[in-house]
């Protein structure tokens, strides 16, 4: 079964915004607002690839 390229497109947006938080929170680490904020994305993120990798099965 071919995986629809919409939900391919959806993966690799979630590693990128993946990719992105993970600098941006390295880089705003001494800031706890911005720390914070961080990791509230990234573990978003991940229940997004999640869904959209479970999905594609």
């Amino acid at each position: 079964m071919a995986v629809p390229m919409k939900l391919r497109i959806s993966v690799l947006m979630g590693i990128i915004i993946a990719l992105a938080d993970i600098y941006w929170t390295y880089t705003g680490y001494f800031d706890t607002t911005w720390l914070a904020l961080g990791v509230i994305i990234f573990i978003a993120d991940l229940v997004w690839l999640w869904i959209d990798i479970g999905m594609m099965k």
